[in-house]
């Protein structure tokens, strides 16, 4: 029997086998599959209605009416005032308008479809349990009370496991920002 370590003290590295490359390329391959399928498992989609140009000169301010929760789900948690408090928040964090009580411009708001979905059914079976959030907004000249523009978006987390549990806490801030950036869009005529 041969001892672990030489009896001399010195360490030898004569019966350590080096990975072959194909190791690396393959634990490589592995990674970038990985990451591609946690990015990629939160997909939005958008609908986009404009129906009249942005005047840039005119719409500095914004008012946010609060959210309805359109769904008709009885869920433990307020959606309608998430959704709300996103929106705030993301219009804020945007720096396109400022938010006063009479502002040039009003974005009402409908939470119109909700799915808590389960991490775990994603990952028996992806598309089963997917996490789902559809989120209208209505973008309303004041004090005219016409319609500028209509953004929907619906977001959805379809596929994964472990790394989607709590994707229900942050589904309607994903549909929120697509539509926050299709504001930026709209309000820079980039369309």
């Amino acid at each position: 029997m041969q001892p672990l370590l030489p009896v001399t003290g010195e360490r030898s590295n004569k019966n350590y086998k080096m990975p072959s490359p194909n190791f690396y390329r393959h634990t490589l391959r592995c990674m970038i599959a990985s990451t591609l399928v946690t990015l990629l498992s939160c997909a939005t989609q958008s609908a986009d209605q404009y129906l009249k140009p942005f005047d840039e000169s005119r719409y500095k301010t914004v008012r946010i009416e609060p959210c309805t929760d359109r769904t008709g789900l009885a869920v433990p948690r307020d959606i309608a005032a998430e959704a709300t408090r996103s929106l705030s928040e993301k219009i804020s964090e945007s720096g396109l308008y400022e938010i006063r009580s009479d502002g040039d411009l009003m974005l009402s708001c409908d939470v119109e479809r909700f799915a808590e979905g389960s991490a775990l059914k994603r990952w028996i079976w992806p598309g089963w349990g997917a996490t789902k959030a559809k989120i209208t907004v209505m973008i309303w000249e004041q004090p005219s009370q016409t319609v500028l523009a209509i953004l929907s978006s619906i977001a959805s987390v379809e596929a994964g496991g472990f790394y989607t549990i709590g994707a229900d806490r942050y589904i309607i801030g994903v549909a929120i920002n697509d539509i926050v950036n299709k504001l930026k869009i709209w309000s820079h005529d980039k369309k």
